[in-house]
């Protein structure tokens, strides 16, 4: 009798794979005709395997290899798939000096902007997406309003600083979104209003969001509460997600599969009668309607979806008295978000949320291979502490690598928290009816505040504790990819029994470490680099995990923000504390002068021209100097700066800033230049180049 592998149990992963290479070689490849080449060639293989294996001999044979044009036509599917939902590029003709007409698809609003997502309808256009920001706001439009507006679309791109978050590709994988306009509020008309299902729910979900805002909860509650039943935490302030994230519980915030989970059983409980009424199937297909509506009512989230799919697949096998795997059927949820969505291979949360699931249900024999054998409530709680460590360690690379932090008392923090979500997703569902019935019941508002205090009490307290968390951590890819195969080799050994797969996970992770030691002695310890930021220019020098900020604007600097927009930088440059030298201040290091407006860094001397109080002083003779850095403030010419100093390079602000006036006349004055509209400025990186570049 053969003999069938633990993978023989999982075909959709045969699928999977492929699949997700496919789109992954669309991101490198971006061609049609090379899949469609693909597609013919699998279906020619398909047919010859058919045609010679009539035989019971020859297919018994060749019954092996039918599972390369399977293979071939998975991998064609998703670069196709990958190719079809890449947003088109658009002519100069079809993006500029025109007025175009699409339909809101979404829209946020700040203190003094709006930012719409449009379709946009236009018949002689591809079907695509653009972003539209208004300076000003206009709160009577909804989302399903058709709008016109001149357009004059450029590409997003990114600011070029090193380590930032890839904003372009964010937009692109995330929303479909290549270009964006920023233009004032009077310019975009409504014309109508047409909406769509998706846009309907939309609506409902923003009078559901209104009625809440507008209830006595506590404000901090009301945005837990948006964020837990309708699915939206953009209402969560950035301390609360700080601290939910320190304590490691930063998925609650987001819906995620445990919320359809608990609406699963709270929408099972409810329908228990009909159990008495031998109707369970009814009471399967009930619970499967209620949590489909509730994930396309939230929006459609990663795991939301791929907690639905699992869920729907272990009700089919019930009714249809079938066995189920569970890694099947989240191999088949992925399948499907990546045939419909395939840039959701690069989300985050698409790839934390089945990261996670699929280390739970792999390593579901750890308490036996433990021979941990509890009953009663020490047994739920083992397997709970297991389950929460499995899925911290499986995520923490991933974790590091987006987030540059790390959290070990997370294990802790849902076992104290876990348990009251369900309590709180039943109330805040039976707030949403009371107050949309117009009724208050104060009770209810108490109950809601009381648990939101708890859990927000609990991640402050774990995410005080000394060693809880770590920020500032850097892993490369390389360092993610260890990973993975560190706990498939573990698995394997959980599995088989081979102490050779533990041998292999340990030399894994000696390579590991080894290449993380290389990369910190690559990375310089000392420098200067001058960010390309929205608001100012900020300046940064740093000395051995030691970073001081200038921001030459006299603005005030967010060191959380600075932080959060820069950590990549300074978790691989090991800074871990920062100063920040204001207007009035001066900076006295041995290798480090700063005294507003001017700075001696890495031997460079700089100055800074803008709003500052550069104006205000004056020299007997000309100041030679290396750099001026001008910032977004500054509103002369470059003569001006060419007659009182002498300097040898301009450093020119390039974000949301139209600096070409200045690098014409730089281009005629033969002035060298930098702009760092492309990219930040690196003195290291600029020394070993031979310095920078000529005018650019």
């Amino acid at each position: 009798m053969p003999t069938h592998s633990a993978l023989s149990r999982i075909p959709m992963l045969r699928l999977l794979v492929p699949l997700a290479t496919g789109i992954f070689l669309d991101r490198v490849w971006h061609v049609l005709w090379a899949p469609v080449v693909l597609l013919g060639l699998a279906i020619a293989l398909y047919v010859l395997l058919i045609v010679n294996s009539k035989q019971p001999q020859s297919r018994q044979r060749l019954r092996p290899w039918f599972i390369l044009p399977l293979s071939f036509a998975a991998l064609s599917l998703g670069w196709i798939a990958a190719f079809i939902h890449c947003p088109p590029r658009l002519s100069p003709a079809q993006s500029d000096g025109r007025v175009l007409t699409g339909r809101v698809a979404n829209l946020d609003y700040t203190d003094f902007s709006m930012r719409l997502m449009i379709d946009v309808l236009d018949p002689d256009l591809p079907s695509c997406k653009v972003m539209v920001s208004t300076r000003g706001c206009d709160y009577t439009m909804r989302t399903g309003d058709l709008v016109a507006w001149p357009v004059h679309l450029e590409e997003i791109g990114n600011m070029g600083n090193p380590g930032e978050m890839d904003y372009a590709t964010y937009l692109l994988d995330t929303h479909s979104i290549r270009y964006h306009q920023h233009l004032p509020l009077t310019q975009v008309k409504r014309i109508g209003h047409h909406p769509t299902l998706q846009t309907r729910m939309d609506e409902n979900r923003r009078r559901l969001k209104l009625m809440v805002f507008n209830s006595q909860l506590s404000p901090v509650s009301q945005a837990f509460v948006t964020a837990l039943v309708l699915g939206d935490s953009g209402f969560i302030d950035r301390a609360t997600r700080q601290e939910f994230a320190a304590a490691g519980i930063a998925h609650v915030l987001a819906l995620s599969g445990l919320h359809v989970g608990i609406i699963a059983l709270i929408i099972w409980w409810l329908l228990f009668p009909l159990d008495y009424m031998g109707l369970r199937k009814v009471r399967l297909v009930l619970t499967l309607c209620a949590i489909v509506l509730f994930t396309l009512f939230t929006g459609m989230s990663h795991s939301a979806v791929r907690a639905t799919v699992m869920t729907g697949m272990a009700f089919a096998s019930f009714i249809l008295y079938r066995r189920s795997v569970a890694l099947n059927a989240l191999a088949l949820a992925a399948l499907l978000i990546l045939v419909f969505s395939p840039s959701s291979l690069y989300n985050v949360g698409f790839q934390l949320s089945f990261v996670s699931v699929a280390a739970l249900l792999v390593f579901t024999r750890l308490p036996q291979s433990l021979e941990i054998g509890l009953g009663g409530w020490a047994g739920r709680l083992t397997s709970a502490v297991l389950a929460s460590l499995v899925a911290m360690l499986a995520t923490m690379a991933l974790t590091a690598y987006y987030f540059h932090t790390v959290s070990v008392l997370s294990v802790l923090t849902n076992l104290l928290v876990l348990p009251v979500l369900p309590v709180l997703m039943v109330l805040g569902a039976l707030f949403l009816l009371v107050t949309a019935a117009g009724m208050h019941w104060p009770a209810l508002d108490w109950a809601i505040d009381t648990l939101y205090r708890y859990i927000h009490g609990v991640a402050t307290a774990v995410g005080r504790i000394p060693m809880g968390h770590f920020q500032g951590v850097y892993v490369s890819m390389w360092g993610v990819l260890a990973s993975f195969v560190i706990m498939a080799l573990i698995a394997a050994w959980l599995y088989r029994r081979r102490y050779a797969y533990l041998l292999g996970a340990g030399i894994v992770l000696v390579l590991a470490l080894a290449h993380s030691l290389w990369i910190d002695a690559q990375t310089p310890k000392r420098g200067v680099i001058i960010f390309n930021a929205f608001s100012s220019t900020p300046i940064l020098y740093y000395n051995d995990g030691m970073g001081y900020v200038w921001t030459p604007d006299d603005e005030e600097t967010d060191s959380t923000a600075f932080f959060q927009y820069y950590a990549g930088f300074l978790a691989r440059h090991r800074i871990s504390r920062l100063n920040f030298v204001s207007a009035g201040d001066t900076l006295n290091l041995n290798d480090a002068w700063i005294r507003p407006p001017y700075a001696l860094l890495m031997g460079r001397r700089l100055m800074a021209v803008g709003s500052g109080p550069w104006r205000h002083m004056k020299a007997a003779q000309r100041l030679t100097l290396e750099d001026i850095v001008v910032t977004k403030r500054y509103h002369g010419t470059a003569a001006t700066l060419q007659r009182l100093y002498d300097f040898q390079r301009l450093i020119l602000s390039g974000v949301h800033y139209d600096i070409s006036p200045l690098r014409h006349e730089c281009d005629s004055l033969g002035i060298t230049y930098y702009d760092l509209g492309k990219g930040a400025l690196n003195f290291i990186e600029t020394e070993k180049a031979n310095d920078a570049p000529d005018n650019q």
